[in-house]
């Protein structure tokens, strides 16, 4: 309240305060309808000029402090508005707001107008009318004065999660109604805030106004009318209070005034309150607690009731002692001391509140992070409050983290007894300092302890390393679980958090720090063949009951040894591992085998390592132990000895379907030619080759170790397919041999080479057709894997493009015999850099497959030295993906015809060979199949086109050479029409002919007899005939009929004779019927012409449809790539003076490579051309049939007449052809008089001309052809 002089100035805070109403100043009550006054005498009827206002202002606050200092209300009068001593009202209801969270932003922006004060007159204080009413000692003070006026407040409210926020918001806000002018004159200007913020935003309207403020758009419009609203209040905004001892001396009351500490401690209590009430509140929404942990929640809503409990009894108390405190007739210390109890109470009550909230905020953040991580694993949520048999009535095991136990889960919390106490604590208590530490200890939170929470991370990390490994049913979760068994005890007992429950056989099992861990290394030794090992079994007591053991697992896999592998590893350093899982009685075993079925691999390390398989997941693997096998004989050894002893029998040449196995003796060139078995033969499905064997699948060495068994040609998980293609006579066929020597492990010690293809020069080459050699896994080397290795025959060889051709054909029939594809070695030579000779090369072996073998496609270098290869830039700029990885090799040691004169050379280029087959292998083995079904689509499609274009390079020829000779046939045409016949001859005839009579003359006819009676009538009128002088008697003496029967015409009917001219008519028909013939004639060929060209049309189109498909699924379609090469084999086969045969097989060859790379280009405007003489010529004979169907004299008149049949065909023309047609011959107009029929035909002929000479397919063939 503010003091002046003697006088009290309050706030009205909305109440209807008139003047010389009485005030209790002890309990801040006023007393309406009682007063020393008449109200008609205090609040009489006053003369004021409403124009005018004594004071306008507009404030803003951004918090419910500021708004009440604004409003004249200091500490305590705020602090009465707190504890509902007073009330607020009306325009002042928004100083009774309480916060609704424990951070917000507030902006109340509030107008006043201020119009006048009105006060008791001085004479009207000295006769007091009630004076007895001073008898009551509740009366100390009187309203002396008031200030009228209107206001008006806008408040706008957000809660924010801190205090900073709350800031920068409440910025935004204010910023919002910045420029807001009191008067109501100026324009407003606005700064909206976020749209984020707006929708969480809080808007309310105080004032005596009523108003419905529920949007911004509302909140603009009201702050800008308020100023001029408020101006026609009269609402009271303050009074004036005077003791009631100024009126009469004997009504003194003895008031004291409060003490402002005690005044501001109650307030200050009273707000920390409520900022402990919210944070409660805020724990309870957390949104841990929405549908975990109940008894938590249980705990803080606990806690809660007996802190409003405590709340409501402080504000009961400071409510009831304030005002006794005011009133000089109490005992003060008494007063004063029970007020002072009450506020330390409460604030211990605060602290207590704000120190639960703190363990509580800092327990719930503990429990999110944990639960989320897990959750977010994949673990199952138990938090909601299950009963236990919920969990453990399920077939499967249950791994759980447990968050239960007294820590956690106790209904009431240790603070609780302490909010509920009315005791107060001393603080500065420290005679037992050793008591205090072991309460402080049995009293501290689980989340405090460093230990829990580490125990509980542990466990977490223990469940998420263990998960990946456990069975499918196997179910992780985290749970509350308050009573659980330790293993081996049939009692129940307490859980801790962060206990590892196991739900197995209807029961709950505490685990923690029994999961499966990594036993020991086994220990190893090399058996025969084997590597055989044995361990012991490391169980504790407790471990096997609560967790049995199900299998031992052992790995194991080869390592490299760069010390003893020497410069050719068997293996890398990122090989599979084999595992064995065995029973849980087994202690030993002796692994002999591969994961693929095969041998381990001689002369390598093998690591081993063990693990132990529980009911709920494997434990960590055991360290390594390593261990080498023994060396064995290779492969390739084998073989040698198997050949020397039935060297008869795999010689013997009468075998059907059998190559024999040869060794060639010659000293220095040992070589073991394996023999092979046809498996089957497939013929070329194109009929340009008719019964010739495209593919040839053989099993190599068929008769060695045929135990072992061939995986299915299909099968793409145990069958490598790889493809060796290129240029011929670049080592292809070396290649193969020295991979095959590599993978049957050949030796340059060994007392003979292992090869598989023959390539003396005395042996039938094998080339001839696709051959694919099925090799079985006679080693570890091939991974169980069988190999199929595909030997294409190479491009660009001497036979020309006609064994290119064959070599396409036979490599569709691959893809529909073989399934899939693994890798495709583009085999070419390491120093060939020439672009002219690798280009047909590259894009005949790139248009062998689809999009979907690219990263399939390998490069190999022959011939290779230690530099880089040359062709290496060439590939590069082909297109030919050398990224995928490119392997030099020379293989100069596997040549049919070995030079030993330098052995040590010899030995070099068999490791650097050696080396390179390697790294094949290794290619190999990481590959992925592929499908064929693409690549098979593919060649389907690119020989379909080229038949195609086959056949409609035939109809191009005919049909632009029908097209010429109808050029031709109507140029005559064009010439004969224009000779129409126009010699004249003159006759004379008599003509009838009217002639108009003078205006008001007419000329007198009979209608019965048709004749003029009276050429000239001087009445014009039908109804005055009768007056004609040729009318007697009502009759015309002309022709003696009625005079009704006649008429007056406005003209007159004569006989004239007239001379004209015409041609005869004998001419007329001859030239009719000459040119109906030759037109009829060529109609007929126009008709067939028309279909001709449609189905070119048609075919074209297919093509270009083709091609599409081609060039969505094809690697490459490039048929430009072969022109140049087909135009250097004319120019070749001329200079030999090859066969005309042979260069007419190579000019079609050519002509179906244009008309392929037409259609590339052009697509479906391919059929441009086709179209456009479709529609020329199916004009011609449009307008050529209309003609004919004129009678003859028709005839010979429509050809004098000018004619726009090539004009109209030219505005349709396509935009390519128009640019090269000949010009418009222009319409008749004013000046011109138009072109004839034979003009507009010799103007098609040159169009059509034009269309067959440039440009497009059509011209691009029928020239050259």
């Amino acid at each position: 309240m503010v003091v002046s002089g003697d006088g009290i100035i309050l706030p009205a805070l909305g109440q209807d305060v008139q003047l010389g109403m009485l005030y209790n100043v002890r309990t801040s009550e006023l007393f309406a309808g009682i007063s020393l006054w008449d109200n008609a005498v205090v609040n009489s009827e006053q003369t004021k000029d409403e124009s005018k206002v004594q004071n306008a202002e507009f404030f803003y606050s951004t918090s419910i402090e500021d708004s009440r200092k604004k409003s004249a209300l200091d500490v305590e009068g705020s602090l009465a508005l707190d504890l509902k001593i007073i009330q607020a009202t009306g325009s002042a209801k928004y100083l009774s707001d309480t916060k609704s969270s424990t951070h917000e932003a507030r902006l109340d922006a509030s107008c006043t107008v201020t119009r006048w004060t009105r006060r008791i007159p001085q004479e009207t204080l000295s006769s007091m009318k009630y004076h007895r009413t001073l008898d009551n000692p509740r009366f100390t003070h009187f309203v002396a004065e008031v200030v009228e006026g209107g206001s008006a407040t806008i408040s706008l409210v957000r809660s924010t999660s801190s205090e900073e926020e709350a800031k920068e918001i409440a910025g935004d806000l204010k910023a919002t109604l910045i420029g807001v002018p009191v008067n109501g004159s100026a324009n407003l200007e606005y700064k909206d805030v976020s749209d984020d913020n707006r929708e969480k935003v809080k808007i309310s309207y105080s004032g005596a106004i009523a108003e419905n403020v529920s949007t911004w758009e509302d909140a603009r419009r009201v702050a800008n009318d308020m100023p001029t609203m408020l101006a026609k209040q009269t609402n009271t905004l303050y009074y004036k209070l005077l003791p009631v001892d100024l009126l009469d001396s004997n009504a003194n009351r003895l008031i004291r005034s409060l003490d402002s500490g005690i005044v501001n401690r109650t307030a200050v209590a009273l707000k920390t309150g409520i900022t402990a009430r919210l944070r409660l509140d805020e724990l309870l929404q957390h949104q841990v607690l929405r549908n975990w942990f109940p008894k938590i929640k249980g705990q803080i809503r606990g806690l809660r009731e007996s802190f409003l409990e405590g709340e409501s009894d402080f504000t009961e108390a400071a409510r009831r002692l304030l005002p006794e405190l005011r009133d000089g007739n109490t005992d003060y210390s008494t007063k004063i001391s029970e007020l002072r109890k009450a506020i330390s109470l409460f604030e211990q009550r605060v602290r207590i509140a704000e120190q639960f909230a703190d363990l509580k905020q800092n327990e719930l953040e503990v429990l999110q992070s944990t639960v989320a991580s897990m959750l977010g694993q994949g673990f199952q949520n138990h938090l909601g409050g299950l009963k236990p048999e919920s969990l453990t009535t399920v077939s499967a095991p249950r791994v759980l983290l447990s968050f239960g136990g007294g820590q956690i889960n106790r209904s009431r919390h240790l603070l609780e007894k302490k909010m509920q106490s009315t005791e107060l604590c001393d603080d500065s208590d420290d005679d037992d300092d050793s008591d205090n530490e072991e309460k402080e200890k049995s009293e501290e939170e689980w989340f405090e302890s460093s230990r829990t929470v580490n125990s509980v991370r542990a466990a977490c990390a223990e469940l998420i390393g263990l998960r990946p490994s456990a069975p499918e049913e196997v179910i992780f979760g985290v749970a509350s679980v308050d009573k659980a068994y330790r293993p081996g005890e049939e009692k129940l007992v307490t859980t801790r958090i962060g206990d590892i429950i196991l739900g197995y056989n209807d029961r709950f099992t505490i685990v923690t720090g029994m999961l499966p861990k990594a036993p020991t290394a086994p220990t190893l030794t090399i058996e025969e063949q084997g590597i055989a090992l044995s361990w012991e079994t490391d169980q504790s007591g407790d471990l096997e009951p609560a967790i049995p053991t199900t299998s031992y697992v052992v790995r194991y896999c080869p390592i490299p040894n760069p010390e003893k592998d020497g410069v050719l590893p068997r293996v890398t350093a990122n090989e599979t591992f084999i595992e064995l899982e065995l029973n849980p009685t087994e202690s030993s075993v002796i692994p002999r085998k591969n994961g693929t079925g095969d041998s381990l691999f001689d002369d390598c390390d093998y690591q081993v390592m063990l693990s132990v398989k529980t009911i709920i997941g494997l434990s960590g693997w055991s360290v390594p132990a390593v261990v080498r096998t023994p060396r064995w004989p290779s492969v390739a050894s084998r073989m040698l000895e198997f050949h020397e002893r039935n060297h008869q029998t795999l010689s013997n040449p009468n075998r059907k379907g059998t190559k024999t196995w040869d060794m060639n003796k010659e000293a220095g060139n040992r070589t073991l030619f394996l023999g092979h078995t046809t498996i089957v033969d497939r013929n070329c499905s194109d009929p340009r080759f008719p019964d010739t064997v495209a593919v040839r699948i053989v099993d190599v060495a068929a008769e060695f170790e045929a135990g072992i068994p061939a995986a299915d040609l299909a099968d793409k998980n145990n069958t490598i397919v790889t493809v060796f293609t290129g240029p011929s006579g670049h080592g292809q066929s070396t290649q193969i041999n020295a991979f095959v020597s590599y993978l049957l492990g050949g030796d340059f010690e060994d007392s003979a080479r292992i090869m598989m293809i023959d390539d003396r020069g005395t042996s039938p080459t094998s080339s001839q057709f696709v051959t694919c050699y099925r090799i079985r896994p006679f080693s570890p080397l091939f991974r169980g894997k069988t190999m199929l290795i595909v030997d294409a025959p190479g491009f660009g060889d001497s036979k020309g493009y006609q064994r290119d051709a064959f070599v396409m054909a036979a490599m569709s029939d691959l893809f529909s015999t073989v399934s899939h594809v693994n890798a495709v070695f583009f085999t070419c030579r390491a120093m060939e850099s020439r672009t002219t000779f690798l280009t047909p090369v590259y894009t005949y072996v790139s248009q062998l497959f689809a999009k979907d073998v690219q990263d399939c496609l390998g490069t190999i270098y022959t011939f290779a030295d230690s530099g880089k290869p040359a062709a290496h830039d060439t590939l590069q700029r082909l297109g030919w993906p050398v990224q995928n990885g490119e392997i030099s090799v020379n293989n100069s040691a596997f040549t049919a015809t070995l030079d030993v004169t330098d052995i040590n050379h010899v030995r070099d280029m068999w490791l650097f060979s050696t080396r390179g087959q390697f790294q094949i292998m290794d290619t190999l083995l990481k590959t992925t199949p592929v499908p064929t079904d693409s690549s098979a689509d593919v060649m389907r499609d690119r020989v379909d086109l080229e038949k195609k274009c086959s056949l409609t390079e035939h109809k191009i020829f005919k049909t632009a050479t029908e097209a010429w000779n109808l050029m031709e046939n109507l140029d005559c045409l064009a010439d004969r029409i224009g000779n129409a016949p126009d010699a004249e001859v003159s006759i004379t005839e008599d003509r009838v002919v009217t002639q108009d009579l003078p205006e008001g003359k007419g000329s007198t006819r009979c209608l019965h007899c048709n004749i003029t009676c009276h050429e000239i009538c001087p009445y014009s009128n039908d109804e005055d005939i009768r007056y004609c002088e040729t009318i007697k008697d009502e009759k015309c003496v002309v022709c003696h009929c009625h005079w009704t029967e006649h008429c007056n015409m406005r003209y007159m009917i004569k006989t004239k004779r007239v001379t004209r001219t015409m041609v005869p008519e004998d001419m007329i028909k001859a030239w009719s019927d000459k040119t109906n013939e030759l037109e009829t004639s060529l109609l007929s060929a126009i008709d067939a012409y028309l279909e001709l060209q449609q189905e070119l049309r048609d075919e074209l189109l297919d093509l270009s449809q083709l091609t599409k498909n081609l060039m969505t699924k094809a690697l490459l379609h490039d048929p430009s790539a072969f022109i140049d090469y087909m135009d250097r084999l004319i120019h070749t086969a001329r200079a030999y003076s090859f066969p005309p045969a042979k260069l007419v097989q190579f000019a079609t060859a050519k002509n179906t490579l244009l008309l392929l790379q037409k259609v590339k280009e052009q697509g479906s405007a391919a059929a441009v051309e086709p179209e456009a003489l479709l529609d020329i010529l199916g004009s011609v004979r449009t307008e050529m049939h209309r003609r004919m169907q004129l009678e003859m004299h028709q005839r010979v008149r429509e050809e004098k007449v000018p004619c726009s049949l090539y004009d109209t065909l030219y505005e349709r023309l396509p935009p390519s052809i128009k640019d090269k047609a000949p010009a418009p011959l222009g319409e008749k107009g004013m000046s011109t008089q138009g072109e004839l029929y034979p003009a507009n035909l010799k103007a098609v002929v040159l169009l059509v001309k034009t269309v067959l000479k440039d440009g497009g397919v059509v011209a691009a063939l029928a020239v050259k052809g």
